[in-house]
């Protein structure tokens, strides 16, 4: 079994792998902004569940960010930020990679800002 540290720095490193990715498609015009945010959401979940790994918290194996964070409070882990403003973001992991709809709730600039909140708050977490 891998100790929670370890699985907690894997997970950072599958974020900052998937941000990569986010941040090119987000420069290329021609993306579709689902596509986008699939890769914001995963950053995002990603980084919920190092924080998670780190503080030795089990989950389950989920996509919802809502989930994850209510996981964390429960565990009386401190976030930063409200912790609701990552809803947004849960469409994109499942729904909108199947489903066509004209309503996305967020601009590029918004899942970015997201995406750099999320990231260094588990970064600072998980160097401790």
């Amino acid at each position: 079994m891998t100790p929670p540290n370890n699985a907690a720095r894997r997970l950072l490193a599958l974020a900052q792998r998937d941000m990569t990715s986010f941040r090119a498609l987000a420069t290329h015009p021609e993306v579709d902004i689902s596509a986008t945010g699939f890769f914001a959401q995963q950053v995002v979940e990603k980084c919920l569940k190092s924080v998670a790994e780190y503080h030795g918290i089990v989950f389950r194996k989920t996509h919802d960010v809502d989930e994850l964070v209510d996981l964390l409070l429960q565990h009386d882990v401190a976030m930063p930020f409200p912790p609701e403003q990552f809803s947004h973001l849960n469409p994109f992991a499942v729904i909108l990679r199947y489903e066509e709809t004209p309503f996305i709730s967020m601009s590029l600039k918004e899942m970015s800002q997201l995406v750099d909140l999320a990231y260094q708050w588990a970064s600072a977490v998980v160097a401790k």
